[in-house]
């Protein structure tokens, strides 16, 4: 199958033309939520850097102190990081209750899609934790397989938000499938925004507030598309997905 990039992308416009509001209104409410959760971790980055004139490295006794309030304060921002990365994926999959909604149906959409999608926040957050467990490993091993897989397993929310009973480990496993021979279809893809988002971030980043329900939305086509050629060809089976 043909990976149709400026299909998706064009088609996304369609679907988003007189649907603009909903998607804008969502990505502001997950902008400001993150915001507020990032508020912390910034506070203990800048604390996790203490004044070093404070300390006498030619002292040993001095320098084991410095190390020691360091890793001490890292750990605590690593934990609030941690929180973060589960809100993203809750808001996340929220968000694509939403752009699946309106990929298929013309009809209206409304924020209590966004919230109804929340409900799904506990396999949001499995996926995100199982998901970057194995990203982890392959970035240990190395980068490039690393990045191989981030595009391999780009799909796991995708397919937990659209079929509730799929568990985390075969909706990994179905976003490997569904991206054989597509992964660098996708990474092309990643790059053809590129352009937008530099102009995006110029005010402020407010251009984001469009660029962003455009991206997902292009992106949940990209998803049907590669899903259906992986049904097709007896790559997935219908009873894979229930």
């Amino acid at each position: 199958m043909l990976f149709e990039r400026k299909k998706y992308k064009s088609f996304a416009r369609q679907q988003l033309n007189g649907r603009w509001t909903v998607p804008v209104l969502m990505t502001i409410i997950a902008g400001l939520i993150l915001i507020v959760f990032s508020i912390p971790q910034t506070v203990e980055m800048l604390r996790s850097f203490p004044d070093i004139f404070e300390y006498d490295f030619s002292d040993v006794n001095s320098f084991s102190i410095f190390i020691k309030r360091v890793s001490e304060e890292s750990s605590s921002s690593t934990l609030l990081s941690y929180i973060q990365l589960a809100v993203e994926a809750i808001l996340y999959v929220a968000g694509l209750n939403v752009y699946l909604k309106m990929s298929r149906s013309p009809e209206p959409v409304s924020l209590s899609d966004f919230f109804e999608g929340m409900n799904n926040w506990w396999r949001a957050i499995l996926a995100a934790i199982y998901k970057y467990i194995w990203l982890l490993l392959w970035f240990m091993l190395f980068i490039i397989p690393g990045i191989i897989k981030y595009f391999a397993y780009s799909q796991i929310f995708f397919i937990i938000a659209e079929y509730k009973k799929v568990s985390i480990p075969r909706a990994l496993n179905i976003s490997k499938i569904i991206t054989q021979g597509h992964k660098m279809d996708l990474f092309v893809m990643y790059l053809s925004f590129l352009g937008w988002a530099i102009l995006a971030s110029i005010p402020a980043g407010l251009g984001f507030i469009w660029l962003s329900p455009y991206m997902h939305m292009s992106f949940v086509n990209a998803y049907h598309a590669m899903l259906k050629e992986a049904l097709e060809t007896g790559r997935i089976r219908p009873e894979d997905l229930q």
